[in-house]
């Protein structure tokens, strides 16, 4: 299949080395898909001829709001209830799925990174976090759990990163968006990624209320009984039946002074098997302690599910995932365009206010910076970065990162675009620009040059200072010879050959037994175990939370390997505190490709930046 892209057509250039292809993929920019239809054969609900109109009215807008950058459309309308035994209102919209772009195992053909489809929901009627009770649920009336709507508790207790996030984006305090009604959702998982609802209604109130513990419980009751389960395929003998109904009286009576409070849940749900051994299943207590958000139990108010299936929509949902620096680029331009370009306002009057934009096309909102953005990726080119330009004849590489921007990917440089990048930063105390590592490799976009084959790599280390944890910032350096992929990855070399260079360092208060070291080892394919496994680590405090910043240097002479901390050797002893004969040589035929940069940091001090600059490699 083939892609054309918005702005520039995507080739493969041979005299780019693959990591520049890459790069150029991931500034690429794409074209829209033909707006997608919906096909009401395949739903088990009718649909209005202005319903159906509705995914392309939705795409037409996203479309001009938001352009894919490094993204492939697959796009799709989506309609509910899309089952018979549903029971919600009638919706109807678009998921505007993109998928991360990625060279084919040939590099020659761009394809969907598997596991990378990233949603922009538009639909109406539609409460895209609501977790239905099917317990509760009967025909005419649905039951709903959903996470509090307070942002300050949007992930309380099961994710502080997450939290994090959200009160970094503040988009309560947004100029448009801040005036809607905004929803963080998502699972509670640590791999869990939050999500963000954007809710137009008139009046600014969704048409749903929250139950009282009373209305809970009496529905409880009528879930409990044998023709009630009977129709939901489940069955209970009657001396089972007769304790669940002695259990939902016990919590009555518990709370006999407040069923008329809004009935709150530590979990998502209520199941007929919470009452066949007593289950407060209003207990919040450990929630409360633990600083967790609690769902709360709701339905939709009188009328709703009926007036849905008019043409006229109740309320708006617009959903997608909130991005800060840590994400993937195509994911952060979902954002920052939502967040700049889409007009919420003209979505929301178009619907409930539309003698405002009668006979007035949809605009986006700052076009002027939408131009200049897409603008910028056209002028990118992939000529060799100008850090290693103009450099003395023996100089193989420099970076200082001086011609970057504190906050963003240092250029000329390859980050997976997975994890948290390594980004431009300046460690307290300093002026200068380092390179934050964070958790994924940093390696020099180098075109596969080799390295001399005698050199002197050298750069600056630091870490943040006066860190109380036993240990702070660490790193490793490898020195390899691995071979690029057509796919744009490292492979293992017939003869793996490496020069491994790590750090972490230590707490001073630990005079007597330093926590920090410092290690060089050189290894290669059919090393003898015994030389491969002497050395032993040699614990100092000559990199630590008060010596946060140090100079290293790694120099390779013919088989030999030294390298140095502000000058002193990093030595290696076996464990008798011995020199040990043959160990950091390398073969004589030893060459190596390139190298990388990667944090080790123990995850007890994860919090401590450990950084990167000055680096520079000679020809000796």
């Amino acid at each position: 299949m083939k892609f054309i892209t918005f702005l520039m057509l995507l080739t493969v250039i041979s005299s780019h080395a693959q990591r520049s292809r890459d790069a150029q993929l991931e500034d690429s920019i794409f074209s829209w898909k033909s707006i997608p239809t919906l096909k009401p054969a395949g739903y088990p609900r009718p649909f209005t001829p202005a319903q159906l109109k509705l995914p392309a009215l939705f795409m037409q807008w996203l479309k001009k709001s938001y352009i894919p950058v490094g993204a492939l459309d697959f796009s799709y309308a989506i309609a509910e209830p899309n089952k018979e035994d549903e029971v919600q209102p009638y919706g109807t919209g678009i998921n505007a799925a993109v998928w991360r772009a990625m060279w084919d195992k040939a590099g020659t053909q761009v394809i969907r990174q598997p596991h990378s489809e990233t949603p922009v929901w538009m639909l109406t009627n539609n409460i895209i976090d609501a977790e239905p009770i099917l317990m509760l649920t009967t025909p005419g009336r649905a039951v709903f759990t959903r996470r509090s709507p307070d942002i300050e508790k949007a992930f309380a207790g099961s994710s502080e990163r997450r939290n994090k996030l959200v009160r970094a984006l503040q988009l309560e305090k947004h100029a448009q968006i801040g005036k809607y009604i905004i929803q963080y959702y998502g699972c509670d998982g640590d791999g869990c990624q939050p999500m963000v609802a954007v809710y137009l209604a008139p009046n600014n109130k969704l048409p749903i209320r929250q139950l009282t513990r009373g209305e809970v419980l009496d529905m409880c009751e009528q879930a409990m009984t044998a023709e009630a389960l009977q129709k939901k395929g489940k069955r209970f003998d009657a001396e089972t039946l007769l304790r669940c109904k002695t259990n939902i009286q016990k919590l009555r009576n518990k709370y006999s002074g407040s069923l008329n409070l809004p009935a709150e849940l530590r979990n998502t749900g209520i199941w007929e098997n919470d009452f066949e051994t007593y289950n407060d299943i209003f207990d919040t207590e450990d929630a409360k302690r633990l600083k967790r958000n609690t769902y709360g139990i709701y339905t939709y108010e009188n009328g709703v599910l009926q007036k849905s299936k008019q043409d006229q929509p109740l309320w708006i949902c617009i959903g997608w995932k909130p991005t800060d620096i840590q994400y993937s680029p195509y994911v952060r331009e979902i954002h920052r365009s939502m967040i700049t370009h889409f007009n919420f306002d003209y979505v929301y009057d178009y619907f409930f206010n539309l003698e405002n934009v009668k006979n007035k096309p949809y605009t986006i909102l700052n076009e002027g910076i939408q131009k200049t953005h897409l603008a910028s990726y056209k002028k990118k080119t992939e000529s060799k970065p100008t850090i290693n330009k103009n450099l003395p004849a023996n100089v193989y590489f420099f970076d200082d990162f001086s011609g970057n921007n504190a906050g963003e990917k240092p250029k000329g440089w390859y980050i997976p675009s997975i994890g948290g990048p390594s980004v431009i930063a300046t460690p307290k105390g300093e002026t200068e620009n380092w390179v934050k590592i964070e958790q994924y490799k940093l390696m020099p976009d180098d075109s596969n040059k080799p390295l001399p084959e005698n050199f002197k790599m050298e750069f600056d280390a630091a870490t943040d200072k006066d860190f109380t944890e036993n240990t702070g910032g660490a790193f490793l350096l490898r020195i390899h010879n691995k071979m690029l992929t057509p796919g744009g990855d490292y492979k293992d070399a017939p003869r793996q050959i490496s020069i491994d260079l790590d750090a972490k360092s230590g707490n001073e208060k630990f005079s007597q037994n330093p926590t920090g070291y410092v290690r060089l080892k050189a290894t290669y394919t059919g090393m003898n175990n015994a030389l491969r496994y002497a050395a032993k680590e040699q614990y100092s405090n000559d990199f630590s939370n008060k010596k946060n910043k140090m100079h290293f240097t790694v120099i390779k002479a013919g088989k030999k390997v030294s390298a140095f901390i502000d000058g002193k050797e990093i030595t290696a002893l076996d464990k008798y505190g011995k020199p040990i004969p043959g160990f950091n040589e390398l073969p004589d035929d030893a060459r190596f490709t390139s190298f990388y940069f990667e944090n080790i940091t123990s995850h007890s001090s994860r919090q401590v930046g450990i950084y990167i600059t000055n680096i520079k490699i000679t020809e000796q």
